[in-house]
């Protein structure tokens, strides 16, 4: 698939967005001879990733925008897993234990199993057409929607979990329709 830089995007931010890596970016695109050097306007090939785990296992000291969205969830379920900035520290963990301490069912060991995720109400199988998205700070649903070039119904259509369209937040994962 083509994608068209974007302003304030750098290839790793670009890799994570569509679940493949620097390298294979890179890879797909010979033009770019400095990967600290790209720019908005600039046309190039992401390349397919394989499946990504949807809810992977997480424990003290991993980082990403997988944690972002356990701490998002648990911030949702009402457990404080303070600031919802990527990084599984003492406040997460403490956050997941309390939650599954609360649920009955859930082994208690301060680690982010499919049994937690699921008990958190995330969605941890992928929907073929779907791309997840989880919304950066500074995006709206308008600027996704051009991001993807598709509509804001469309994205409505399929988020029936967004009441309010103009209400989205940093951490918050979407489903993009995708073409």
């Amino acid at each position: 698939m083509t994608y068209i830089i974007q302003p304030g995007d750098t290839l790793f931010i670009i890799a994570q967005r569509f679940n493949t890596t620097v390298d294979a970016i890179l890879a797909a695109n010979p033009q770019i001879s400095n990967p600290n050097l790209i720019f908005p306007g600039q046309v190039i090939t992401i390349p397919s990733a394989p499946p990504r785990q949807l809810c992977p296992i997480l424990r003290q000291g991993d980082r990403g925008p997988s944690v972002a969205r356990l701490q998002t969830l648990l911030r949702i379920a009402g457990f404080n897993p303070g600031l919802i900035d990527g990084i599984f520290g003492p406040r997460t963990q403490s956050a997941l234990i309390a939650f599954q301490q609360s649920v009955r069912e859930l082994e208690v060991t301060g680690i982010a199993d499919i049994e937690t995720w699921t008990a958190l109400g995330a969605e941890c199988e992928s929907t073929p057409g779907i791309i997840r998205y989880t919304v950066r700070p500074g995006d709206t649903l308008f600027i996704i929607a051009n991001r993807f070039g598709i509509t804001v119904n469309e994205i409505l259509r399929i988020n029936p979990q967004i009441t309010n369209p103009n209400i989205i937040f940093p951490g918050q994962v979407i489903n993009i329709p995708s073409r």
